[in-house]
């Protein structure tokens, strides 16, 4: 492995659009999981680490980054990248804003996995969970490319990445139903669904069965936080902003207090330098928001510690993780442990039986317009011959 010779990027010279940040700080810069960061990280609900500045990796992914997105442009289809075998989050005009499929063989990128699979990688992982966290012990997880559309601002929704009402059930991309009566959102379920997530952020800090972080591979500050959410119930302005509106319409009590536009109380933008890297805990309210003209290379990456096998049948994918099932992602593992790890994911999970059980919503467009792309089964052949008549969950005619 070898950087490649190209300069890193050069600072902006002036922020994109936030008017608080938080930066690193020389006091956290000692590598793994210091007390001092971990402190800090229960506190803030985040913590940023330096340990990859100055690596020879972050040369190499930045510059397959910049590839991925580039090919993922809505104009160029399919023609550099099959991406139909992995899963693109597209904004207004079918920008992508996040790329999952990395290291699917399609994209033709093997140094995402290689990266993965490295012992820089590992080495922080293992220094970051309690009693360390080998190769042999690990299951497999996620990447994914936040990138930003070039020709419009877009902002996610603020929100929180666990599900703060109703039976607190994990959201599912494909069929979203986690709550939706007026009683899910009462504050009576509210408090008892917080007292659970509380219970599990202590229970994720002490444990530290894993890792995952956004790790910066060029200037990054479209992170926007509020410090210390993740550990507090949240005020009546902050309920406004999280409260659905069609929770609102349904006549969820809330207090009418935000215009959905100006800055929430407290929000910090995170700013990363390349080789700096977030972990925070999802619980805390946050966004991201990216602006044109401003690169956004940052890589989503983790490994989590094997809980066993499991009694249970193997349910079916969510439909961002679908394409990780595809055999070649295993093949395409640089080493014989990796492909374990697929293995042990792999057994849990299913294909679903319909387009947006696999599929993003653009691919799904592709395939009614005629396209027999991604799994290429019965099931995209039947879809790309009846085009539109083709209904939303359809399954294959026998």
């Amino acid at each position: 492995m070898s950087a490649q010779d190209t300069p890193a990027p050069a600072e902006p010279a002036s922020s994109y659009r936030a008017q608080a940040f938080a930066d690193s700080k020389p006091e956290l810069s000692a590598p793994g999981a210091t007390p001092e960061r971990l402190a800090h990280l229960e506190e803030h609900g985040f913590v940023i680490i330096t340990d990859f500045v100055g690596n020879p990796w972050i040369d190499i992914l930045r510059e397959a980054g910049r590839r991925v997105t580039e090919a993922c442009a809505p104009e160029n289809g399919y023609d550099r990248i099959d991406y139909s075998r992995g899963y693109v989050h597209r904004a207004k005009g079918d920008e992508p804003w996040a790329i999952r499929g990395l290291v699917h063989p399609a994209f033709g990128e093997p140094s995402f996995a290689e990266f993965h699979g490295s012992d820089d990688f590992l080495g922080f992982v293992d220094s970051w969970c309690v009693d360390g966290l080998k190769p042999d012990e690990m299951t497999m997880g996620n990447l994914l490319l936040w990138c930003n559309p070039r020709k419009r601002e877009n902002q996610l929704s603020w929100h929180r990445d666990v599900t703060w009402w109703g039976t607190g059930k994990p959201y599912f991309s494909q069929h979203e139903v986690r709550g939706d009566s007026v009683e899910d959102y009462s504050e009576e379920v509210e408090r008892a669904r917080w007292e659970e997530i509380r219970a599990d952020n202590v229970k994720s800090l002490t444990e530290r069965n894993g890792v995952s972080m956004f790790l910066a591979l060029a200037h990054d500050e479209c992170h926007e936080l509020i410090p210390g959410s993740h550990d507090r119930w949240r005020t009546p302005f902050e309920h406004d902003v999280l409260l659905p509106q069609k929770m609102k319409d349904a006549g969820v009590p809330h207090t009418p207090s935000w215009n959905g536009e100006d800055p929430l109380p407290g929000q910090v933008a995170i700013r990363l330098k390349p080789g700096e890297a977030l972990i925070r805990n999802g619980t805390t309210i946050h966004t991201g928001r990216t602006v044109p003209d401003r690169e956004r290379n940052t890589l989503s990456i983790g490994w989590s510690r094997w809980s066993g096998p499991l009694d249970e049948e193997p349910s079916t994918a969510d439909a961002r993780h679908a394409w990780q099932l595809d055999p070649a992602v295993r093949e395409a593992m640089p080493h014989d442990w990796m492909k374990v790890a697929w293995d042990r994911w792999a057994e849990t999970k299913k294909l679903g039986e319909t387009l947006e059980d696999r599929y993003a919503g653009w691919d799904i467009q592709k395939i009614k317009a005629g396209d027999v792309v991604g799994w290429r089964t019965e099931l995209e052949k039947q879809a790309a011959a009846a085009g539109d008549s083709w209904e939303a969950f359809q399954t294959v005619e026998e």
